[in-house]
C-alpha cells in the first residue's frame, strides 16, 4: 500500500508541475495576453498567421516548404495519421498527424538552414498543441532547438508521462493526448529550468532541428500536431527581463566583459541595438553618455557610459 501510495504521489507531483504550461491552444488566447512582435510558424494555418499579422506582429515562417525548410521522418519509422478532422479553433487547413510504424521507435524532425532567430532570449515562448485521432503513446518526446552543428543545445521535454530515451528521461510539460486539442505554451527560461542544458542561439542563420520529435515504439499509435511556433511577448524592444544574477560580468569605463560568452549585444533603451560583439568582451568606446542595456545569451546588464 506504502508503494503505490508513493508512485500516486509522485504522478500527482509531475501533473501538478506540468499543469502551469498548460493553455488553451487558440491564438486568441495568447493575443489576450497582450502585444507580441515575433512569430515563427512551423505549423499554423493561414487565418491565425493573419491574426498575428493583423495586431503588428512580423512573421518569419520556420513551416516546410520544400526547400530550406522540410519535415523528414527518421528512417520511415512513421506513416501519415488521419488529418481529417478540425484542427484547433475548428480551422479546416490541415494539421501534421502521424501512425508509429513497426521499427520499434519512432520519430521525425522539422529541419530549418538560415533562420534569423536574433530575436530569440529567455522570454521566446515555445507553443504547440496535440491530440490524437487513434490510440496515444504513453508519452511523446518534444526536442526544441537542436542544432548541434552551430552549438544550439535542445531542451528536451514530454508530453504525457515522462520520456524515457534509453535512459535519458525528459521532463513532462503536459498531459497525455487525448481527442480533444490541448496546448502547451512555456518559455525558454523555463525550459531551460527543466533542462538545464538548454542552450539556444539568438543569431542571423540559424540551423538544425527546430523541432522534432519521438513517438514510442508500439505499432499503430497515433498522434497529431497543430499551432506549432515560437513567439515574442511584448514590443520586440529587444530589452527583456534584467537578470545577471549567474553570469560573470565585469564592467570597466571602457568594456563589457562576460566570462565564458557567445557574443554580447548592447541596446540603448528605445530597444535599438547600438553595438554588438561575437567574443566575450564588448568596447564602449564612441559611445554617447546615458543608460543601455548589455545581453549576453539570457542575462542581462544595465551599463551606464559617463
Amino acid at each position: 500500500m506504502q508503494k503505490i501510495t508513493l508512485v500516486a504521489a509522485a504522478a500527482f507531483v509531475a501533473a501538478s508541475a506540468s499543469a502551469q504550461y498548460t493553455c488553451d491552444p487558440t491564438v486568441e488566447t495568447v493575443l489576450a495576453k497582450g502585444k507580441v512582435s515575433q512569430v515563427m510558424p512551423i505549423a499554423l494555418d493561414e487565418g491565425a498567421v493573419a491574426k498575428f499579422e493583423a495586431q503588428g506582429a512580423t512573421v518569419t515562417s520556420a513551416a516546410p516548404n520544400g526547400d530550406t525548410n522540410n519535415l523528414w521522418v527518421w528512417s520511415e519509422t512513421l506513416q501519415a495519421g488521419d488529418s481529417s478532422l478540425p484542427g484547433v479553433g475548428d480551422q479546416m487547413d490541415g494539421y501534421a498527424s502521424f501512425i508509429v510504424g513497426s521499427a520499434g521507435w519512432s520519430g521525425a524532425g522539422y529541419n530549418c538552414s538560415t533562420l534569423n532567430t536574433e530575436w530569440w532570449n529567455a522570454d521566446t515562448r515555445f507553443h504547440i498543441a496535440y491530440m490524437t485521432p487513434g490510440t496515444a503513446p504513453a508519452a511523446i518526446a518534444i526536442i526544441v532547438a537542436d542544432g548541434g552543428d552551430i552549438g544550439s543545445q535542445p531542451a528536451k521535454v514530454s508530453l504525457g508521462d515522462p520520456f524515457n530515451d534509453n535512459g535519458a528521461v525528459f521532463p513532462a510539460v503536459g498531459p497525455k493526448a487525448n481527442d480533444d486539442w490541448q496546448g502547451v505554451d512555456i518559455s525558454f527560461s523555463d525550459l531551460k529550468k527543466l533542462f538545464p542544458t538548454f542552450d539556444w542561439k539568438a543569431i542571423p542563420a540559424w540551423s538544425g532541428n527546430i523541432m522534432s520529435f519521438l513517438g514510442g515504439g508500439v505499432t499503430g499509435q497515433a498522434f497529431a500536431f497543430d499551432a506549432i511556433y515560437f513567439y515574442q511577448p511584448g514590443d520586440g524592444s529587444g530589452i527583456g527581463k534584467i537578470n545577471s544574477d549567474n553570469a560573470e560580468w565585469v564592467v570597466t569605463a571602457n568594456t563589457v566583459n562576460v566570462a565564458g560568452a557567445n557574443g554580447i549585444e548592447l541596446y540603448n533603451l528605445g530597444g535599438q541595438l547600438v553595438k554588438k560583439t561575437a567574443g566575450t568582451t564588448l568596447g564602449l568606446s564612441n559611445l554617447a553618455k546615458g543608460v543601455y542595456v548589455a545581453k549576453s545569451g539570457n542575462q542581462a546588464k544595465k551599463i551606464v557610459v559617463k
